[in-house]
């Protein structure tokens, strides 16, 4: 007997844990404080405590069995290790874990099983090292525990111990069992280090309640198959929990969530240990592991036709047979029957409408692509025919440059009285022809929005005193009175374009003669209000015109009484709207009242700037005329290539006893300047090779200072600028006449 009172070495301090003998003469005992090795008689031959030998501190508190070779093998927490004789210390053993080994068993074909941390691992011991075969793990259903008491029957059969009951491992690995009190064991905790295998081949095992023997022989799996039922099936339908179990067909309403399926397995074996497992058709691509529960819940699920598979494995690892639930989620009532073809009615109207819509804009984009083609070609036309009509009176006022010339001419020589009434005529209908071209030319700039106005300051006495001399006598031809009432304060000018100022009014008292045949006609004009313009008004004692008249009174080509008034009176019906247009132009208006039988009376408006200048209205008219009457006989150079105007322009100027030298070209005018001396030079602008500027500016550039004077038939706007740029000191528009000639003439040699 080993103990204190013996005769034996006295033990070291501790309750005994485990203990083992290999080789047949020593006795290893494991101790809570150390390991130690004792011989039969109880004497101790080495006494290993933590921290030496190789054993490092903490290790010596699991299991020990006696390995290969008749070595002692010690599961520890650093892992599996034997003890080496040659070594006198504890190695790990090649091939085992390096993590913590709770409990190992040694079977005599080699085989070892060892216990970690929630697996069960076994190996093959070959050739002096462990090889791994096989790990039996949580995939396998081994629960979550640290077995410390391992033993495998005589069938292969792994059986486990734990504080969580008792575990068995079927020989292949792929049945794992945890029975607990429901499978009759008097409690679920087993010591540690207990479970044995007596040599009947029963299992004895230490619990707290005392000692556990079974028959690994009796203790199987049950192969039964469990039945499986679909306990409940519920949703919640507008905050209320609707049980739809017992439905068929079983119909999911849209706006139903939550719904909730619960099936249960008829095994009460254990049934907390029952796992069930959800797969629906078409929506979950494989099982769904619900746990023991046997619950799934669908929040939402979109609608259609679906089958619901249900499986449950018992506690043996039986697998039910597959329950299956079918149901139907309906759809919105939009995705009814009902609600697609009203849905689709709404579509075909739409896309009818959106068509239409598509439809009306592309014709509002034809038309406005049409709009700004006509704008185009309108825009074309009536640029072709400003061009047009540039030329036509460019071409006119050449040949009528003869016709008034030689009228002029004419008139000047003696002629009998027939001879006389002839030409006279023909010098009028020259006249009208070129009032006529000047008008359609006024209507063309206009037109075009080229007609620029002049901004020079000009004399109002001066102006209202000239018309007052000029209409006059055609008022007293025809018996007619003509009365200037003028109330502009003495010497007041004007800022502005006098040649259109002098247009409207002439046009309207024109007019006031031609339609009038007896009493009287009055040129109004005074300050506005204020001072902000002028306001002129012609009036006349003539037929009247009625409102019908007067609304298209302005219009272009439109006259009172139409064709009869033509017929009757002449005119082109331009006269009015070009006298609109140019008080426009001016920010000003006119307007007409007028009754039939009562006469006319029309109205200008124009805020035009006033300013007070001298006294005197002579002004450089007054200096032209002067220099008219004291002009001397001088040496002209004509540069012109038309041979009926050259004539027209010598005659005119010869009759006034001046010397002409013609040159029908720029060169022939280089010559006759370089042979002799000139006093004025007048170029047409437009001759054959070097045109008139071409001439004026090489003129300048050889030194020479001879004063210029254009006579052209070109009506730019911009005319005066490009003589100016030119060198040449003014310009005349043809058809000339002689007291124009010799009037420009003076201003250019005044210059």
């Amino acid at each position: 007997r080993w103990g204190r009172d013996s005769g034996a070495d006295a033990t070291m301090e501790g309750n005994i844990e485990a203990m083992m003998t290999c080789d047949g003469d020593s006795l290893w005992l494991m101790l809570s404080a150390g390991l130690q090795q004792r011989d039969l008689d109880g004497h101790v031959r080495r006494q290993l405590e933590n921290g030496g030998d190789g054993l490092q501190a903490g290790q010596l508190n699991l299991d020990v069995e006696c390995g290969p070779q008749d070595r002692i093998w010690l599961a520890s927490s650093r892992g599996l290790l034997q003890w080496q004789p040659d070594a006198q210390r504890f190695q790990p053993v090649p091939g085992a874990p390096a993590t913590a080994v709770y409990a190992l068993h040694v079977g005599k074909d080699g085989q070892v099983w060892l216990s970690e941390d929630g697996r069960l691992s076994r190996y093959l011991w070959s050739q002096g090292r462990l090889e791994r075969q096989a790990v039996v793990g949580a995939e396998q259903g081994y629960p979550a525990i640290s077995a410390t008491g391992l033993v495998v029957d005589a069938q292969g059969v792994a059986w486990a111990t734990s504080a969580r009951g008792l575990v068995r491992v079927s020989a292949d690995g792929e049945s794992v069992r945890l029975y607990g009190v429901h499978d009759g064991l008097p409690s679920q905790e087993f010591r540690e280090h207990t479970l044995i295998a007596s040599a009947a081949g029963r299992m004895v095992a230490g619990t707290p309640a005392g000692v556990v023997v079974f028959d690994p022989e009796q203790v199987r799996p049950s192969t039964r198959r469990a039945p499986l039922v679909i306990e409940r099936v519920e949703v919640r339908r507008n905050e209320q929990l609707l049980d739809l179990t017992h439905d068929t067909p079983l119909q999911i309403a849209d706006g139903d969530r939550d719904l909730r399926i619960v099936a249960r397995l008829l095994s009460f074996a254990d049934s907390a240990s029952n796992t069930y497992r959800y797969r629906l058709a078409g929506y979950d691509p494989d099982w769904v592991e619900v746990g023991p529960a046997g619950e799934r819940l669908f929040s939402r699920l979109p609608p259609g036709a679906y089958r619901l598979e249900v499986q449950a494995r018992s506690a043996d690892h039986v697998w039910s047979r597959v329950q299956t639930l079918e149901f139907h989620v309906q759809p919105p009532w939009w995705r009814s029957l009902s609600g697609l073809l009203v849905l689709a009615s709404i579509a075909l109207l739409l896309t009818s409408w959106f068509a239409w819509l598509y439809r009306r804009r592309l014709q509002r984009q034809h038309a406005y692509q049409l709009a700004l083609h006509k704008q185009d070609l309108a825009e074309h036309a009536s640029a072709a025919k400003t061009r047009f009509l540039a030329n036509l009176g460019h071409e006119i006022r050449t040949p009528m440059t003869g016709v008034l010339g030689m009228s002029e001419l004419l008139l000047a020589s003696p002629l009998d009285p027939q001879q006389r009434g002839y030409t006279q005529s023909i010098r009028h209908a020259g006249e009208h022809l070129l009032h006529l071209v000047n008008d359609a030319l006024d209507l063309a700039r206009i037109e075009s929005g080229r007609l620029e106005l002049q901004s020079n300051a000009f004399s109002l006495n001066r102006l209202l005193q000239d018309l007052a001399a000029l209409m006059g006598p055609l008022a007293a031809q025809k018996g007619l009175r003509f009365i200037l009432d003028n109330q502009l304060p003495a010497g007041l000018q004007a800022t502005g374009d006098a040649m259109r100022v002098r247009q409207i009014l002439l046009n309207l008292l024109s007019n006031a003669v031609k339609f009038t045949s007896r009493g009287s006609i009055t040129l109004h004009a005074r300050c506005e209000e204020g001072s902000r313009g002028l306001y002129f008004e012609v009036r006349d004692t003539g037929p009247g015109i009625s409102q019908e008249q007067q609304q298209r009174l302005f219009r272009r080509f439109e006259q009172a009484d139409g064709a009869r008034t033509a017929a009757q009176y002449g005119g082109s019906g331009l006269g009015l709207a070009i006298c609109r247009e140019l008080a426009l132009a001016m920010q000003g208006r006119i307007r007409v009242e007028s009754q039939l039988g009562n006469g006319t009376c029309f109205g200008v408006s124009l805020p035009l700037p006033l300013q007070q200048g001298a006294a005197s209205d002579g002004g450089a008219d007054s200096d032209a005329a002067a220099a008219v009457d004291n002009m001397p006989s001088l040496r002209v150079l004509l540069v012109e290539d038309d041979a009926t105007v050259a004539d027209v322009v010598c005659g005119l100027l010869t009759s006034r006893g001046h010397e002409v030298i013609h040159a029908a070209h720029a060169l022939a005018a280089l010559r006759e300047i370089s042979a002799g001396d000139f006093d004025v030079g007048l170029l047409d602008l437009d001759l054959p090779g070097l045109s008139g500027f071409e001439l004026a500016q090489h003129l300048r550039n050889q030194g020479y200072t001879l004063p210029l004077l254009a006579v052209t038939a070109r009506t730019d706007p911009d005319l005066q600028q490009q003589v100016e740029a030119a060198g040449i000191g003014g310009f005349l528009r043809k058809p000339v006449t002689g007291e124009l000639l010799v009037e420009a003439i003076a201003r250019v040699l005044g210059r």
